[in-house]
């Protein structure tokens, strides 16, 4: 089985500031309230799905875990590219609601990993019913997720089934990384196996059942992965800034920031992060000097550049897609949603 990734990025590609016109501004209103409407629409949908269900002892804990608070962006990146290439709404409902639960299976299924307590400011399935009941009800969202992804065919089912392996190479990836031996083109393959690749696919198989040409396709798969790739490195960076007690650095799991700050510090700031990295118990003061650091560093400048370089990628790849709402939707997708609260 083979899995596609994409080049390195050109790292020529800079953004400059760009001042909102009057013109940019109106579309900012309507993108924004396209992205309410198909949210609404996706929650809609899930609600209808787990009340189809309600009778099965899971479904209450599916409509915990479906329901809670989102952004839904894989599954509005689905009906998106759908449009853009002249796809009707309604028809590709179903199958984003299939990325989404292939989404929400690998969150399930990452907190009990790390042992995470809450999510989306909610206890996690395993912290309010048990592990067991964690495992199941992410086994549950990917037996549902095939089951709503099988009415769109065989090519659309395998795509969306060789992506669930892809995350699991790279929860695995994730898991045998180290600040020592790892290196920045590790982690960047971690992002593309364990996150992108739900971003590229989401785009992929909504151009696909849209009708897209192969080259439309391909075209939307590409700005899956580089806004996937930009959208995790962002999330990353929050993590740490955001974050009282970042879970990165307490569950010792290596991302682009911490990788490119250890890999350009001096001795001391090593140690210091070797000492504390993995800790439950790491200190705010200890989490506010390593970040002061970074940034003495130019990790989290670094970071910044990658995300802007993936970004200015992620809109070339829409040049064979022709002019339309939802193209300039499309270009507007990373702006808005990567300034957007975590």
């Amino acid at each position: 089985m083979k899995f596609s990734a994409l080049p390195d990025v050109d790292q020529s590609i800079n953004l400059g500031p760009q001042a909102p016109s009057e013109a940019n501004l109106l579309l900012n209103e309507k993108f924004q309230s396209y992205i309410q409407e198909t949210r609404h629409l996706v929650n809609t949908k899930l609600e209808e799905l787990t009340s189809s269900i309600s009778e099965l002892r899971v479904g209450s804990y599916l409509k915990y875990a479906l329901l809670s608070r989102g952004k839904r962006l894989r599954p509005i990146l689905t009906i998106l590219s759908s449009q853009s290439v002249g796809g009707d709404k309604n028809s590709i409902v179903s199958l984003a609601l299939a990325i989404e639960l292939l989404h929400g299976a690998t969150l399930v299924h990452d907190d009990v990993i790390d042992e995470d307590e809450l999510r989306r400011d909610i206890p996690t399935i395993h912290k309010k019913w048990s592990i067991n009941d964690a495992i199941i009800v992410g086994d549950a969202m990917i037996s549902l997720a095939i089951n709503l992804a099988a009415d769109y065919g065989p090519d659309i089912m395998k795509i969306v089934s060789e992506c669930g392996l892809e995350l699991c190479e790279g929860e695995l990836l994730d898991m045998s990384l180290s600040l020592r031996r790892s290196t920045e083109d590790d982690c960047f393959l971690k992002i593309k196996r364990k996150s992108a690749s739900l971003f590229r696919v989401s785009a992929q198989v909504g151009a696909l059942f849209g009708g897209g040409s192969p080259v439309e396709v391909e075209s939307l798969a590409r700005f899956g992965e580089y806004f996937g790739i930009a959208y995790q490195i962002r999330d990353d960076l929050l993590d740490l800034t955001e974050n009282k007690i970042p879970s990165d650095l307490k569950n010792g799991r290596i991302t682009l920031p911490i990788i490119n700050f250890y890999n350009n510090s001096d001795s001391y700031a090593k140690n210091l992060l070797e000492e504390n990295f993995g800790k439950n118990n790491i200190k705010r003061d200890t989490i506010i000097e390593i970040v002061d650091k970074m940034k003495e560093t130019d990790s989290i400048a670094y970071c910044e550049q990658k995300i802007e370089e993936n970004l200015r990628e992620a809109t070339a790849s829409l040049s064979s897609i022709k002019e339309s709402e939802f193209k300039t939707y499309l270009k507007d997708f990373s702006k808005f949603i990567l300034n957007s609260a975590k």
